[in-house]
């Protein structure tokens, strides 16, 4: 785990008061990267935190959520990975790793800078990928029983439509993981390109006909080219998960039904149109000792990123599991409204 860190500058966030951003710097994998965790200022801080992870491809705008959070009197912060969004930087390819592991620095960086916010206790948030992130980082912790001191204690998981297994029904993952495997393996500087803007883009963004406006910069409509390598560290950090089960409470949000096959925009948006959601299950169900799994009827891959209706019922399920395991003692009237 990374043990030194320099804090390059904090300042406004595009997203606007009352978010400001904390850029730091430190030695990555192959070079030098920052990260940057966003923060969510209120007048009256809690000892309570939210940290969100964002998925791949991705960065963190939800500037709603936050504020939903804000409302049930806890603190939020968000981070944009090494080589993600704000922390893009012209001396690394945006989205590339090593090893998914190496992203347990930045997590490392954000509960430390936390800690001397004031913040005591936290729970991790993570969408996609970023859920598979976060679980490694819990699940490593945990194994190697390492000094949690100067750091908050982290108290639960909350993942939406975690990547926990490959994105196929679990009949055919059991045919195709060993040819995805060899050709990872035998082949990873490979990288896979899309031709077209993904119909899932094209339930999201402004542009598209969507509800959301976001930089298409750092969150491209045809995505980033879809590294082997990357590919290759997502199954190992999979596999992972599998032998060392998580004892933390953990709920997982996810949709009813699996749309990635569907061949129209309207049908995408019946479910996720990303993940296989019956693997997903099934993976968390062996990686989780103490898992709440909730079915969103008519969820996207984001769940956030869902039509109002849907997201609210998202929302409901977290401010549920949250009063649940006490990490909030009520529901304030204008947390849903």
């Amino acid at each position: 785990m990374i043990d030194s860190w320099q804090h390059l500058h904090s300042k406004p966030d595009i997203l606007g008061n009352p978010f400001v951003a904390h850029t730091y710097h430190f030695d990555g994998s192959v070079s030098a990267v920052v990260t940057t965790v966003i923060e969510y200022v209120t007048p009256a801080p809690s000892h309570k935190a939210i940290l969100y992870l964002h998925g791949y491809t991705d960065y963190f705008f939800q500037d709603q959520l936050a504020h939903h959070f804000e409302q049930l009197g806890l603190r939020f912060f968000a981070l944009d990975l090494q080589g993600y969004g704000r922390s893009i930087r012209p001396n690394s390819v945006p989205n590339w790793c090593e090893s998914l592991s190496q992203y347990h620095d930045d997590i490392h960086i954000a509960l430390t800078e936390m800690y001397k916010l004031g913040v005591t206790e936290v729970t991790l948030l993570a969408h996609s990928t970023g859920g598979l992130i976060a679980s490694s980082y819990v699940s490593t912790q945990q194994a190697s029983e390492q000094d949690t001191n100067n750091k908050p204690h982290i108290t639960g998981l909350m993942l939406n439509s975690p990547f926990l297994a490959l994105p196929f029904s679990p009949n055919i993952i059991k045919h195709v993981s060993w040819p995805i495997w060899l050709a990872v393996s035998l082949l990873p500087y490979h990288s896979l390109r899309a031709h077209k803007i993904s119909l899932y883009a094209q339930t999201l963004h402004q542009e598209f006909g969507g509800e959301w406006s976001y930089r298409l910069d750092w969150k491209p409509a045809h995505g980033f080219p879809l590294s082997f390598h990357w590919l290759k560290q997502v199954i190992l950090a999979q596999r992972a998960l599998q032998k060392y089960p998580i004892a933390l409470p953990t709920l997982m949000c996810h949709s009813k039904s699996t749309t990635r096959h569907a061949l129209d925009i309207e049908e995408v948006k019946l479910g996720d149109g990303v993940l296989d959601v019956d693997s997903m299950n099934l993976a968390a169900n062996n990686a989780f000792s103490q898992l709440t799994a909730v079915a969103i009827e008519g969820g996207y891959h984001d769940l956030f990123l869902s039509p109002k209706p849907i997201r609210q019922r998202y929302l409901t399920a977290i401010d549920q599991w949250l009063l649940d395991h006490n990490v909030i003692s009520s529901l304030p009237k204008t947390a849903n409204g």
